[in-house]
């Protein structure tokens, strides 16, 4: 009688060479945590290794990350080639490049007593943000405010 290996049908988590067939020359892979709500979201990890320890260790991955098989899933998934000579990614909060409505700023303005307002978001945020101050001043004045 044979016993079957389940490794066999999984490739080692510990094998950073799988799949290098796939890269293109002179690139590496690169797996960043996608999961919003985990500390480390954001993060990039060049060692398949390290990221799969990393989806066994977060508490935020533990409903999805339960077995090699799904874990392995996960990393496919989210991994994406890279030059190794390349700066990180940008930081988590740092939308697409791109579109410049999408981009993520510390932004600041007067109102109309010329207090300086700060935040951060997207432009459109900051717009919103303004047309929230301005209704609370014209609920307050009882008539139109300019900032």
């Amino acid at each position: 009688m044979t016993t079957s290996n389940p490794s066999s049908l999984t490739p080692s988590e510990f094998d950073d060479e799988v799949d290098d067939s796939d890269i293109p020359p002179g690139h590496i892979w690169a797996y960043p945590c996608k999961l919003h709500s985990c500390p480390d979201y954001g993060k990039s990890w060049q060692l398949r290794s390290n990221f799969l320890a990393h989806l066994q260790d977060r508490e935020a991955h533990i409903p999805t990350a339960t077995t090699p098989a799904a874990r392995r899933s996960i990393e496919l998934a989210w991994r994406y080639a890279t030059d190794p000579y390349l700066p990180p990614r940008a930081a988590p909060g740092f939308r697409s490049r791109e579109d410049p409505d999408e981009q993520v700023w510390d932004y600041g303005f007067k109102d109309d007593t010329d207090k300086v307002i700060t935040g951060t978001g997207t432009l459109k945020e900051m717009e919103i943000h303004k047309a929230a101050l301005r209704r609370q001043a014209e609920e307050k004045e009882g008539g139109p405010v300019h900032f």
